[in-house]
């Protein structure tokens, strides 16, 4: 009897959990930098683009240039001369090594440092840090 031509029978399937704003940093990024346009323009924040996946030779050459590992991911100063940083973190990411060792120089500078999971913590820290410091 000839083999029968078709789909091959289903191996076992990978159950992905598709990425949210609740869980995913990319997206929690993005929504964070439209939020803060939007709501605060004139305030002096920025997202500090650390991540890159390159060569070697690359992060050589940026390390060489002044580029810190660590660095928080969002660097904000209100004009009353206050300063503080914000490091996104998916639904299970824990800080590195070298994102405490920044965390510690930046407080010791006296800025202030949050590690925040969703844009409502988000919204409530800048919110509160621009109306109370």
């Amino acid at each position: 009897m000839p083999k029968k031509r078709g789909k091959k029978p289903a191996k076992n399937k990978v159950v992905r959990v598709r990425k949210t704003i609740v869980n995913d940093e990319d997206c929690l990024h993005m929504h964070c930098a439209k939020w803060l346009r939007d709501t605060y323009p004139v305030l002096l924040a920025f997202h500090v683009a650390n991540e890159r996946d390159a060569p070697v030779q690359y992060h050589v050459k940026l390390k060489r240039k002044g580029v810190l590992k660590g660095v928080a991911d969002w660097l904000m100063f209100p004009t009353d001369g206050r300063k503080f940083a914000i490091e996104l973190k998916d639904d299970e990411g824990e800080q590195e090594l070298e994102q405490i060792k920044f965390q510690k120089r930046w407080e010791r500078t006296g800025g202030l440092y949050f590690v925040v999971r969703t844009l409502e913590e988000f919204k409530s820290i800048v919110g509160a840090m621009m109306m109370f410091g």
